[in-house]
């Protein structure tokens, strides 16, 4: 990572991080991958990247792990979207202290209608204003 406008996307699948980073990319963002918990903590903590994305289910730290830890190293003031595609997972995000979540499969739009919440295009002076129904929030 090279900036503090960096998005983290942190996914096992590999289709899916190549899918966003190129989608964030031509929208202005930059992204950068991890594919697993400790991978995205090491990130976080020297990157402090702008926003994660973060798969809720991961090899070894899942991503409620990954939150966990980011909150006993001072680090909960870094933003996190939790992915799923495991509507069962769903109740307990509502529950969680989560403001928002991404519920795989999401479009483009929602994916750029959530990011653009959090971090700005380069070269971007005006945060992005579009809302779309099929992110969750609560």
């Amino acid at each position: 990572m090279q900036t503090m406008n960096d998005i983290l996307i942190v996914d096992d699948d590999t289709a899916l991080v190549d899918f966003v980073i190129g989608a964030l990319h031509e929208a202005g963002y930059l992204g950068c991958a991890a594919y697993d918990g400790e991978s995205a903590l090491l990130a976080i903590e020297t990157a402090r990247p702008a926003l994660v994305l973060l798969d809720l289910h991961l090899p070894g730290l899942s991503g409620f792990d990954v939150v966990a830890q980011l909150q006993r190293h001072a680090l909960a003031h870094v933003p996190v979207v939790l992915m799923t595609g495991d509507t069962a997972a769903v109740a307990q995000l509502r529950t969680a202290e989560f403001p928002e979540y991404l519920l795989k499969p999401f479009d483009l739009e929602t994916l750029l209608a959530c990011v653009g919440r959090y971090v700005r295009p380069q070269g971007s002076c005006t945060p992005s204003r579009t809302t779309d129904a099929s992110i969750r929030t609560h």
